[in-house]
């Protein structure tokens, strides 16, 4: 099963349920709103039945609109690790982001500040918590996923090469996978970024340094994970020299990520100021 959240006018969104050529209204704000709403969430998204819409004439908010926490997990593959130059980590090293934090939609332009010098990006396999997850185990962690999602984090590095960028949005979508539909753990997903139509990233989610039970087992010995709460995996090396991820500036770029069976984000990235470039 897929699951949106699509957007119905000015400051409306609804949770849906997609279907080949159409989408089917659930009562609910937002997916993250949906799984929130008790234990059978996943069966009453598959039954309910609300107004129809042709998928052609909607727009895709954020999956989970507000997410009460994001658990960012980085570095976690292997040619990644090598690129950073950092030691190979012996645990899932992650940070957690807690409300306010900019999340955007699947086509959504993201604005980004004219000082920034470069402009970062990474596609990375997001995991949407389906039941509080606390002091869980790699064994059982995966009965805690509600589903799989495409994540794009951008950022600006305002300093001089070695500066730790500055996030500035992250797109979460188009779709929540539900777990029935995907490989187990998420494995063996095909990954890719582009950016103004060249291949940056390549990758498969087999090659995850820690797969996704590690880490849910890990990051709920620290953090109690609840339902709608999204983590994401960690993002592949750049492919080539692996000197290219930032992007030098430029009034607009067009980034594409997209995950084999889950969906695909395509984001304009904007400097503040600038018009679109018509061509994209």
């Amino acid at each position: 099963m897929k699951l949106s959240t699509v957007r119905l006018g000015q400051h409306r969104t609804a949770a849906a349920r997609l279907q080949k050529k159409h989408c089917v209204l659930l009562p609910y704000p937002d997916v993250g709103a949906l799984i929130s709403s008790g234990h059978d969430w996943w069966e009453r998204a598959g039954a309910d039945t609300g107004e129809r819409l042709r998928l052609d004439d909607i727009s895709y908010a954020p999956l989970i609109v507000r997410p009460g926490k994001m658990i960012a997990v980085d570095p976690n593959y292997p040619l990644r690790i090598r690129e950073l130059g950092c030691p190979v980590p012996t645990v899932p090293e992650f940070s957690v982001r807690n409300g306010g934090h900019v999340v955007v939609g699947a086509d959504d332009d993201i604005r980004v500040p004219t000082e920034g010098q470069d402009v970062t990006w990474g596609v990375e396999l997001g995991v949407v918590i389906g039941r509080r997850a606390r002091d869980v185990t790699a064994r059982t962690a995966l009965g805690h996923v509600a589903g799989y999602t495409v994540v794009s984090d951008v950022a600006v590095r305002n300093g001089p090469q070695g500066t730790a960028p500055t996030a500035v949005a992250t797109a979460v979508g188009p779709a929540l996978v539900t777990t029935d539909d995907v490989p187990i753990g998420g494995r063996g997903l095909t990954m890719n970024c582009f950016v103004d139509g060249r291949v940056r990233q390549k990758a498969s989610t087999s090659e995850l340094h820690f797969d996704v039970a590690t880490v849910i087992a890990h990051v709920s010995r620290v953090v109690t994970l609840l339902p709608g709460d999204l983590i994401t995996t960690g993002t592949p090396n750049e492919t080539g020299t692996g000197h290219e991820r930032e992007v030098p500036p430029r009034p607009t770029i067009q980034v594409i990520s997209e995950i084999r069976g889950i969906g695909e984000l395509r984001n304009s990235v904007i400097r503040s100021g600038s018009d679109p470039d018509p061509g994209l």
